[in-house]
């Protein structure tokens, strides 16, 4: 994963019902927060962006330059 990926998000929008809400952004900026993980920061269709960490993200087109 590296910035200017497209990458996919699936978002627990019910954990009761386990229903997913899937959201998709380009990757911004990534950092490590820790020895083991790391945060991608993403920018989501809705123009609002989060850290999350990488392994919840799935990358769906890379960024080649």
């Amino acid at each position: 994963m590296k910035v200017g990926d497209l990458v996919r998000w699936y978002s627990v929008e019910n954990d009761i019902l386990e229903e997913f809400d899937v959201d998709y952004g380009i990757v911004l900026g990534l950092s490590r927060s820790g020895v083991n993980s790391r945060h991608a920061q993403i920018l989501f269709e809705d123009n609002t962006i989060e850290w999350l960490a990488t392994e919840f993200l799935e990358v769906i087109s890379d960024n080649t330059k």
